[in-house]
């Protein structure tokens, strides 16, 4: 099967994903993550094995720590976005909400403009060395995602 074949799939299930939002959904955190993150992650926040890292249900325990949270916004995806700091926090919080199954606030702080701003444009060395140091922290504190993609 030819690539742009394989590609069309995808490509329709996220529009059909983008249309099931409704109207009150445009210009939301779920418009942007459609706009600025779907692309790469899903529809479903799945990622792309062995490519791009699942958001949906790992996303939720990076936001247990502070390196969690600090890697998570400075992430290539999240760094150089052109969303504003207070709309890459409002879709963070909408990812960790939507598709993790948990409440923020019980367990998890949200995101905010002010701490996004902070560590946002602090580049990486090394996104995968660093997300391995991560892991390996929440791993040793309890539940953590897999370390490798």
């Amino acid at each position: 099967m030819p690539a742009a074949r394989r590609a069309i799939g995808p490509m329709v299930s996220g529009l059909a994903a983008l249309a099931s939002l409704g109207a009150d959904a445009l210009a939301s955190p779920a418009h942007d993550y459609a706009l600025h993150c779907m692309g790469c992650h899903g529809a479903s926040a799945e990622g792309v094995a062995g490519k791009v890292p699942p958001l949906a249900r790992t996303l939720i325990q990076f936001m247990r720590s502070p390196a969690g949270r600090n890697y998570v916004v400075r992430v290539p995806g999240a760094s150089n976005s052109t969303l504003t700091d207070a709309q890459l926090a409002e879709v963070l919080n909408w990812i960790a909400g939507h598709f993790s199954g948990e409440q923020l606030g019980a367990s998890v702080a949200p995101f905010t403009a002010p701490e996004v701003a902070a560590h946002r444009h602090v580049p990486m060395a090394s996104v995968q060395a660093t997300r391995r140091e991560v892991v390996k922290e929440l791993a040793a504190s309890g539940s953590a995602p897999a370390d490798d993609y």
